[in-house]
């Protein structure tokens, strides 16, 4: 398992000489957090302390010079992306749960389940961790796994509904995605009648669908080479009209999922609003979720206008992106407790990691990770008593030096 260091201290000058001296763990609000702590990483890290501002994640170094944005925690659930990432069978393992047949990627009810399953995995292992949301949003399917994960749809019926959902019939479309804005990809499907905006991602990300033909005049119509532009790996015409017909199997397949009160809200990329209680209510936006839209950056703006600041990816896609590029300029946290490229269990750890280094508090011990304090043990002889007392006090002073440099410069 890769090693993570974790070390913490009242100040930068602090955390730099206990970094320089390779100690771990400590106290207090300046933290750091190195996935592999290689020579050449600890340098980095040693870097960012000195520069100290925030780096949160890349080259798998996290730095907090105190802790993160305060507010509420909101778990998104991502849903069918262009990389499924590695199977939780390791994650399973850590749980105590068997692992379960494979599951593959190739069809779309292969990859839906895939999804799904490790959607629901790693909600779990982010429970465990004693990493908990005060709300949940989810992303085109994704938005089932919050449902499940909340306890609105009932945890029994959840292996027939995710083997069933993607196994239904759909229509013959495509997706694209583009690196536009919605406003301006919903004018390149202006003169395309079987095409429609069908997902409004990020600022910077939108989706259109419809007809393979005519997706592919509309991208041609972007004059910037520079505008990414892709078709998606998988065919559903979920959230766009097309998919109208056949909803009556999808219906069927809702109705037969036992429906209770969720232990957080959940709120619906659909009407930008958390699900109704009323159940009349709540069956007819499972259609309208299919048929609609996903306005996932709008869901953003309202829960961050809500107070909500720190979002957690629970599963593996590109939603931390869509995030960080809707909330740009503004306090936030977010993070992926899934990985396309790594184990799934070693990605969690480093989620906790990282909400470790920002404030928070997770089972850091049931991950293998610990933050031991570094302090030495008070010392009963009056000479290594005084000597400790004078480099306490040699300590505090560098650190106040130290803040003092960093305001003026």
């Amino acid at each position: 398992m890769t090693d993570i260091l974790l070390a913490a201290a009242p100040g930068p000058g602090a955390l730099r000489a206990a970094l320089r001296a390779g100690r771990r763990g400590g106290t207090g609000p300046c933290r750091v957090a190195v996935y592999d702590p290689t020579p050449e990483r600890i340098e980095q890290a040693l870097a960012l302390i000195d520069r100290g501002e925030p780096w949160r994640g890349g080259n798998d170094l996290w730095f907090a010079p105190r802790p993160g944005p305060p507010g509420s925690t909101v778990f998104l659930f991502p849903g069918l992306d262009a990389r499924t990432g590695p199977p939780p069978d390791d994650v399973l393992d850590w749980l105590g749960r068997p692992a379960g047949p494979p599951t593959g990627s190739a069809t779309l009810a292969e990859r839906t389940h895939a999804t799904l399953r490790l959607n629901r995995v790693l909600h779990a292992a982010l429970l465990r961790t004693g990493i908990r949301p005060d709300a949940m949003a989810g992303h085109s399917a994704g938005e089932w796994s919050a449902l499940f994960a909340a306890g609105l749809f009932a945890e029994p019926a959840f292996d027939d509904f995710a083997r069933t959902m993607g196994a239904a019939p759909v229509p013959d479309v495509v997706f694209a995605a583009v690196g536009l804005p919605a406003e301006a990809v919903a004018r390149l499907a202006e003169r395309e009648p079987r095409v429609v905006l069908s997902h409004d991602n990020a600022p910077d990300q939108s989706v259109l669908c419809g007809d393979e033909d005519a997706v592919t005049r509309c991208l041609a119509r972007i004059s910037d080479p520079e505008v990414p532009r892709r078709v998606l790996p998988f065919r559903s015409g979920f959230h766009s009209p097309m998919l109208a017909p056949y909803l009556p199997g999808f219906s069927a397949v809702f109705d037969r999922v036992p429906l209770a009160r969720p232990a957080v809200p959940v709120w619906s990329a659909t009407t930008v609003a958390p699900y109704p209680d009323d159940e009349t209510e709540l069956r007819a936006l499972l259609n309208r979720h299919l048929v609609e839209p996903v306005r996932f950056r709008a869901v953003i703006e309202r829960l961050y206008r809500g107070g909500a600041r720190v979002f957690v990816q629970v599963g593996c896609g590109s939603l931390p992106r869509f995030v960080a590029a809707t909330l740009a300029g503004r306090p936030h946290l977010t993070l992926s407790a899934g990985s396309a490229t790594r184990p799934q269990l070693g990605q969690l750890r480093w989620a906790a990691a990282a909400l470790w280094a920002e404030g928070h508090a997770p089972d850091l011990a049931a991950l293998g990770l610990t933050t031991p304090a570094t302090d030495p043990a008070p010392s009963t002889h009056p000479v290594a008593g005084a000597y400790e007392a004078a480099v306490a006090a040699v300590s505090a002073s560098v650190e106040t030096v130290y803040r003092t440099w960093r305001e003026r410069t």
